[in-house]
């Protein structure tokens, strides 16, 4: 639509005579004048005369003998302070940011009812009954800088006219929307607000953080902008990010924009959002060359510099944005060969940071998020800020290592959930960092949580005693192999944090019928492990190490997607409908049964364990010309065949005590009730929560969902 559709055209006239007048009204888009009222304008009319005043108590003023034809309105006034959050970005280390009055006061003025069409209509209606001429603006219609604030909406009109602005005369280069002589008018300001997805700052597990942090860690997987072609040098780029499901795109193009996202790199899933100011959106800094020189100087050409990180030597991944009350990092898991390859290199090294031993490939990339992590803190990290770092695969190793550095060196305020992680660090690591609260959810049939595998060490071959258990029952000995259980060099390494358990519910089920519960020991992981081992080829006495790896990473149970993310979705909505519907029972009685039966097969393939006879072991060593057995007589082989055996059996016993312990802890977690905290953390004090959440259920894929998961709608229900 064209400037001589949306207004009248006015032609300059030559006549300098004043006894003109303007009347204006500024409102928000419920139609109310009172988040303007006592806002500085300027009017200059086309004569260069200026008039100054503050609007009413209902955002409206009236401008008396004015020269004839349009004036232009500005409304430049600097922000003054009084909100530290806004203060804080005056003051900042790095992208300062031309905060207006304006701006802030659009900011607290929410988000208007809509048309099916989605258009405004109250404002509109008010100007009908004041007899006004009615326009939409933007503050960008207002500042001289506009690179902090959303791209302009081309669907917000009808705007102000350019050919008026062009005939104000001597106004006309003035920063400022033109208004027509001896007319009042109505100009309805765009709210500037945004969505920011809800996380709750308890230290404590809450099932809608794990949901979010799900999808967190399947976004990161994601190009922030263009995608990177394969053998292609990665270049970063500057806005608008027009990629759907890309990094750039959710957060600047979406979410800032007060567009609810639905593609998350691939993935299609809602976050539960609240509509909050624009400047209390998860941030992405303002592409301004011009006026950011020094943050460009120093390597921040464009926002996906400060934002994103894809250091080519590693090849590791990770995106950080933050608001007023959170800042978030998520680092990316397995994906291209080098990260495989680190997968695999299972040496330890001293964890400089802190105290004990790390895996020696996770380390290497946690030194380069490091950096990247630290420099963004630097700049934008508040003492009032939550920080919340999660990763799916290899990322949950190395946000693991680099959550410990944060709390030891940044913040005691954080929070850290991890999705299918292996481990990355010994017992003295494990051990110094117990006070950095973790969430490490597993899946059943995902292998890799038993990454490291033990023999992966340089030093595998110090294992004989193990080589014997492998060769007296493949599917135990390597179980006992896999699980960590054997100390080949230095401590052995250990899991890290609470583990929570998704259990289907019948065997080959999908991700949407997991049940999530906490069995207490690793064995469920480690027999998921050593089945996929047991399926490969040997190389040797041992498994064929990419053999193994790419089955473990491309298991459907290891996807960041469909093996975590749709199943926190799931475990989201069957904790929310056990508060509202089974008084808070964790578990249906069927689902009771299921996970029992779990524990059962993995006890009888225990006790089924039979080991070979010496004379098959013997053979055995023979066949593989295993170097390690090399020269040793049938009495050593019968010592060391006997050591074996008695391993294999202790370490057996040991597991079938675990899972007796398993069985009841499922007893005792099923006698405990779940809370709303237990679903939505501290967010449970918000009066609009229940609102929201019935907003969030109602879409149709959560709809879906639920129907997958076989739960059934609650009654309406409030939490605070």
């Amino acid at each position: 639509m064209n400037d001589s559709t949306k207004t009248n055209r006015v032609e300059m006239l030559d006549c300098p005579l004043r006894g003109n007048w303007v009347s204006f009204r500024l409102v928000d888009e419920h139609g109310e004048g009172n988040p303007y009222a006592g806002l500085p304008y300027m009017l200059h009319d086309s004569q260069g005369q200026q008039y100054e005043g503050a609007l009413d108590e209902d955002g409206y003023a009236r401008v008396e003998n004015i020269y004839c034809g349009p004036s232009v309105l500005s409304l430049l006034t600097d922000y003054r302070g009084g909100d530290k959050w806004y203060e804080h970005f005056l003051d900042r280390k790095s992208f300062q940011l031309p905060l207006t009055a304006l701006q802030v006061a659009a900011e607290h003025s929410p988000s208007g009812p809509r048309n099916p069409d989605s258009k405004t209509y109250l404002a509109e209606g008010r100007a009908t009954r004041e007899n006004a001429r009615f326009l939409r603006v933007e503050v960008r219609d207002f500042v001289e800088a506009k690179e902090h604030l959303p791209d302009a909406d081309s669907d917000w009109w009808p705007r102000p006219s350019t050919v008026l602005k062009q005939n104000a005369g001597l106004a006309a280069e003035r920063t400022g929307v033109a208004l027509a002589p001896n007319l009042h008018h109505l100009l309805e300001v765009k709210a500037l607000r945004a969505y920011s997805p809800l996380l709750s700052h308890d230290k404590a597990f809450c099932a809608l953080n794990a949901y979010h942090l799900a999808v967190m860690s399947t976004f990161v997987y994601a190009p922030f902008g263009k995608a990177k072609q394969p053998k292609e040098r990665y270049v970063s780029t500057a806005p608008p990010y027009t990629l759907q499901g890309s990094i750039g795109h959710v957060l600047r193009e979406q979410l800032a924009r007060l567009a609810r996202p639905t593609l998350f790199n691939t993935a299609s899933y809602h976050l539960l959002c609240e509509e909050v100011p624009y400047s209390k959106r998860l941030e992405v800094m303002p592409h301004d060359p011009e006026r950011y020189k020094a943050e460009a100087e120093n390597g921040w050409n464009n926002p996906e510099d400060v934002h994103f990180l894809y250091d080519e030597k590693t090849e590791t991944q990770a995106f950080i944005t933050h608001n007023d009350k959170v800042l978030l990092i998520s680092v990316r898991g397995t994906q291209e060969t080098p990260d495989i390859l680190r997968d695999l290199d299972a040496r330890q090294v001293p964890y400089a940071e802190g105290v004990g031993q790390a895996h020696r490939g996770f380390y290497g990339a946690f030194q380069a998020a490091k950096v990247f992590v630290e420099r963004y803190m630097e700049a934008f990290y508040t003492d009032e800020q939550t920080v919340i770092v999660c990763g799916h695969s290899l990322g949950g190793a190395i946000a693991l290592l680099l959550a410990e550095w944060l709390r030891t060196n940044w913040s005691q305020n954080i929070q850290l959930y991890t999705f299918g992680a292996p481990r990355a660090g010994d017992r003295a690591f494990v051990q110094a960092a117990a006070a950095l609260p973790h969430h490490r959810l597993v899946n059943h049939n995902d292998p890799v949580p038993a990454v490291p595998f033990t023999w992966m060490d340089a030093e595998w071959k110090l294992a004989s005693a193990g080589t014997v258990a492998l060769f007296s029952s493949p599917l135990l000995g390597i179980a006992l192999l896999l699980g960590g259980l054997l100390n080949l060099k230095g401590d052995p390494y250990e899991h890290h944090g609470e583990q929570r358990h998704f259990v289907p519910r019948k065997p080959g089920a999908g991700s949407e019928t997991a049940i999530l519960w906490q069995p207490g020991c690793a064995i469920l992981d480690e027999r998921a492990c050593a089945s996929y081992t047991g399926a490969v080829d040997l190389q040797g006495d041992m498994p064929k190490r990419m053999s193994l790896v790419n089955q473990a990473f491309s298991a459907a149970e290891h996807s960041s997607d469909g093996g975590y993310s749709r199943a926190m979705l799931t475990t989201l909505l069957r904790w929310h409908a056990g508060v509202e519907n089974r008084e808070g029972a964790l578990f249906s009685p069927a689902e009771i049964q299921d996970i029992h039966n779990l524990i059962q097969r993995a006890e009888e393939q225990l006790a089924s364990w039979q080991p070979r006879s010496f004379v098959e072991f013997r053979h055995e060593i023979r066949k593989r010309h295993d170097t390690r057995f090399y020269n040793k007589s049938d009495l050593q082989l019968r010592q060391m065949y006997n050591e074996g055996i008695t391993l294999a059996r202790t370490l057996g016993r040991q597991q079938r005590e675990a899972l007796e312990r398993a069985k009841m802890r499922l007893l005792n977690q099923a006698e405990r009730p779940l809370t709303a905290q237990d679903v939505f953390g501290d967010l449970i004090e918000r009066e609009d929560l229940h609102e929201l959440v019935a907003q969030w259920r109602s879409l149709d894929e959560n709809r879906e969902a639920e129907q997958l998961a076989k739960i059934s709608s609650p009654p309406a229900r409030q939490y605070a």
